[in-house]
């Protein structure tokens, strides 16, 4: 499949419950400005375009369901010691052999991942198990922490077959590398990995959470095959919206470019 020919990620929708609180968040702790387009503020990650629309509720589950977006960064250090130092929860942190993570919480609960690529023959075990006791203390800097970007995006599924037929043969994002339950899957310009949950969200129709928008190269057939294989997309404000296997938001757009 040509990478032409791939789904693209062109959009994030967060649901929110307070748009100024959040701004400010953003603004203070990441140097990102969202702009007022109507009753939705808006802001630009690359070539992705992200949005913060009020009414969002969080659905009560604290646990990896939904869609995660990775933001990327190039200092694990500043980034973990500017969270803890703001008080802002860190709900998972990890290092593997060429990247560093964690994941933390905006002011509506939402989850958010930032994710440091780094040289895996550098890796030192030593770091991560100071990570992993509580041991590794990172100073707290008071500057923002830049963004570069979504580096990668999971979608939590609670049966990896039916969201690989769902995302590589209705969508048509295709199948990479696969282990450790978790799929990796190609669209032209970020990875999307389906990673196996427990959690199952409390409150799916109530919107939360970030929705996830995938510009499409030939979006009548998508839709054709998607109607055909039991998930009926509905209309949204912009495109189209249809719920995969395990009940997450997707945003399908006809691709202009």
């Amino acid at each position: 499949m040509a990478l032409s020919s791939l789904p693209r990620l062109v959009g994030l929708r967060t649901y929110v419950d307070d748009l100024e609180v959040v701004h400010a968040f953003w603004r203070r702790h990441f140097l990102l400005d969202f702009q007022e387009k109507g009753d939705v503020l808006q802001a630009r990650l690359g070539d992705v375009v992200w949005e913060q629309i009020a009414g969002g509720r969080f659905c009560g589950v604290r646990g990896p369901h939904g869609a995660l977006p990775a933001l990327a960064i190039d200092d694990f250090g500043h980034a973990r010691g500017h969270l803890i130092a703001a008080g802002i929860p860190i709900v998972f942190e990890e290092m593997v052999p060429g990247l560093n993570l964690l994941i933390f919480l905006d002011p509506a609960h939402n989850p958010f991942e930032l994710a440091q690529e780094t040289d895996p023959d550098q890796w030192d075990i030593r770091q991560r198990k100071a990570l992993r006791t509580r041991r590794r203390q990172d100073a707290a800097r008071p500057d923002p922490i830049p963004l570069h970007g979504v580096a990668e995006l999971t979608i939590y599924t609670h049966e990896v077959t039916a969201s690989v037929h769902f995302y590589r043969d209705l969508l048509g994002l295709p199948v990479g590398l696969s282990y450790f339950a978790h799929v990796h899957l190609a669209a032209e310009n970020v990875a999307v990995v389906l990673r196996t949950t427990r959690w199952r969200c409390k409150a799916p129709a109530q919107r939360h959470g970030t929705l996830p928008i995938f510009a499409l190269p030939d979006l009548p057939s998508v839709l054709k095959r998607l109607r055909e294989a039991g998930f009926p997309p509905q209309r949204a404000q912009q495109g189209w919206e249809v719920r995969d296997p395990a009940g997450v938001l997707i945003g399908l757009r006809e691709d202009q470019d």
